[in-house]
């Protein structure tokens, strides 16, 4: 009966050591990163350093933002200052006025990041789980 008992223990910390991932968020910090987007996010390039983050669609079309940092793995991005009222859009502005955008990272896998963009829109908030790959070195 102990063998036993000591074999399921001896298997359980077996596969929480093999399976069990470590967030590395640090290495996500800064560089540059590709959102692939999809059909409701636009596919965008980010350039992202420890205290702003650029975020370009388009070569005309792009976004400057002031990070936050909360921990190594939690950051809230704001629009950077001064930025146009006229060249945002209704819901830029309501996620500007109820305090940013909250990326929460999830998981890491090799290059890429996996998050959860959480924005307070008229007091109720909205979620969305997107991933970025990460396309360089540190910047």
């Amino acid at each position: 009966m102990i063998k036993c008992l000591l074999c399921f223990v001896v298997l359980l910390l077996i596969s929480v050591a093999g399976f069990g991932q470590e967030l590395k968020c640090k290495t996500f910090k800064t560089g540059t990163f590709i959102i692939p987007g999809d059909s409701i996010v636009s596919r965008s390039t980010l350039k992202r350093s420890k205290t702003s983050q650029t975020e370009r669609i388009s070569a005309k079309e792009f976004t400057n933002l002031d990070i936050k940092w909360l921990d190594d793995c939690n950051y809230v991005l704001t629009l950077s200052t001064p930025t146009p009222e006229h060249t945002l859009s209704e819901v830029e502005k309501l996620i500007e006025k109820d305090g940013g955008l909250r990326i929460g990272m999830l998981r890491t896998a090799a290059d890429t990041l996996f998050f959860r963009a959480t924005a307070k829109i008229n007091g109720t908030e909205h979620s969305r789980d997107g991933y970025q790959m990460k396309v360089s070195k540190d910047y």
